[in-house]
């Protein structure tokens, strides 16, 4: 297993026992971070919840963070695979990505608890979590796709890590109660307009 800033993913084929225990271990933390957020995540909670010992989670999350963030990761996924299949309504792309970003924020804001703890996770200075080539590829790019499709967009990058640092720090505002999702929502839907509004 790696914790090269490159990737949060395993660098090796795993078998199909052992993708189920990983998986296990993911869906463990999950549900300990939606119950007490962050510090309700422990490796042996962990462990104890997938009923595997402890060497066995080392096996797959080379710390606590990275574990939190896999689960991030998988959450985000979730999102693009529903935006994928459902896609955010609207005749031009404004109101597509606007979309977008509302119901990237309504996931948010369904469970403060587990989003809270994704942030610290891909905050903290764990090499394995923070990488932000590797949340702008994997996780911001495919948001936009969702929404652009294969219509043109040259600045495509670069309007995904514009977006990507407002909408984390709309995550934070939301987490920690400093904002309201309609006012979060407010704000993003805002700004999207003023960055693609026709010129």
């Amino acid at each position: 297993m790696t914790t090269d800033a490159t990737t949060l993913r395993l660098a090796r084929r795993l078998t199909p026992p052992q993708t189920e225990r990983r998986d296990r271990l993911r869906e463990a933390a999950r549900q300990l971070a939606s119950e007490g957020g962050y510090g309700a995540v422990t490796i042996r909670d962990v462990a104890d919840r997938a009923g595997v010992g402890l060497a066995t989670v080392y096996r797959y999350f080379s710390s606590k963070d990275h574990l939190i963030a896999e689960v991030h990761a998988a959450v985000s996924r979730e999102v693009v695979e529903d935006l994928t299949a459902t896609p955010p309504p609207g005749s031009s792309k404004l109101e597509r990505v606007e979309g977008v970003f509302h119901r990237m924020l309504e996931a948010a804001a369904a469970d403060l608890n587990l989003s809270a703890a994704g942030i610290a996770a891909v905050t903290s200075n764990d090499p394995a979590t923070n990488d932000p080539e590797y949340w702008r590829e994997t996780i911001l790019l495919p948001y936009l796709d969702t929404a652009l499709g294969s219509e043109d967009q040259e600045d495509r990058e670069e309007l995904a890590e514009i977006l990507g640092h407002l909408f984390f720090s709309l995550m934070i505002a939301l987490t920690s109660g400093r904002l309201e999702l309609e006012k979060a929502k407010e704000i993003m839907g805002r700004t999207v307009r003023l960055i693609l509004r026709p010129a």
